[in-house]
């Protein structure tokens, strides 16, 4: 099993779009760079986003992206859900599929697939997208906060005092 990079870059762009919120939108241009990904690719992927309702779009000099509702209403299996469908597609794995199952009466692994499927949903939809935001860097932090943090960085880099 191996998460996509569909997933995964969608994935960092909801990230970078919760760092940034509070913020005026955010463009693609600007995540492709800090993310170091290719902004054509997550082009498509932020509108598979948008049109499953995690993004919005805001056009014009001043347009990008931001994200539709808080970070930490956003969770990472809506995410995969939006890039690249059902999070564990097995054809026996769930009480729905077991007519797919060629031995639904005594299949010895459709319990350890379901289970699987059961432990990756539910891990995917217990993480938001606001917690991943704080394992890679911190806070998404407000506007204000950041501002003073550029300008002490800024300063310390050019070693003018505060």
């Amino acid at each position: 099993m191996k998460l996509s990079t569909r997933s995964e870059y969608g994935i960092r762009v909801l990230v970078a779009l919760a760092q940034a919120e509070g913020e005026r939108p955010l463009p693609l241009a600007r995540i492709a760079r800090a993310e170091r990904l290719p902004h054509a690719y997550i082009e498509q992927l932020v509108g598979e986003l948008r049109r499953a309702g995690l993004v919005s779009a805001t056009r014009g000099q001043a347009g990008g992206y931001r994200l539709s509702r808080p970070a930490d209403q956003i969770n990472l299996a809506d995410a995969v859900r939006a890039l690249d469908g059902p999070i564990l597609e097995m054809p026996c794995a769930g009480p729905d599929n077991l007519e797919a199952c060629a031995r639904p009466k005594d299949c010895s692994v459709h319990e350890v697939f379901a289970r699987l499927q059961d432990s990756l949903s539910g891990t995917l939809s217990a993480t938001t997208v606001a917690d991943v935001a704080v394992e890679a860097g911190g806070p998404p932090y407000p506007p204000a906060v950041r501002r003073r943090i550029a300008a002490a960085a800024s300063n310390k880099a050019t070693g003018a005092s505060a």
